[in-house]
């Protein structure tokens, strides 16, 4: 997949993930690692390979899309990015005892 010619427009970054539900740095990416075996890469969301999206990637970060701090970022399709919103705000499961 060429993502750096891709159209993403109406994807999300973690980054705004984060900002809308007004938590954290990572809570995004947390939620996401919890349901990520759902998900399908190229569909649901895309890395953006610094070698091969380093244009869009560039362009995201000049928008504040992105964390400064971002290696590989990941943008979610809307179906996803909803997905992990629930994600972000379902109760945490209790500790084992």
């Amino acid at each position: 997949m060429n993502t750096g010619t891709s159209d993403y427009s109406g994807w999300l970054s973690m980054r705004e993930l984060d900002e809308v539900a007004g938590l954290a740095k990572g809570s995004a990416f947390r939620a996401f690692k919890s349901i990520a075996s759902s998900l399908v890469e190229g569909t649901d969301y895309v890395v953006l390979d610094h070698r091969t999206a380093e244009g869009l990637a560039a362009s995201l970060m000049v928008q504040n899309r992105l964390y400064r701090s971002s290696i590989a970022p990941v943008l979610l399709s809307p179906t996803a990015a909803a997905l992990i919103r629930l994600a972000m705000t379902a109760p945490a499961s209790p500790a084992p005892r």
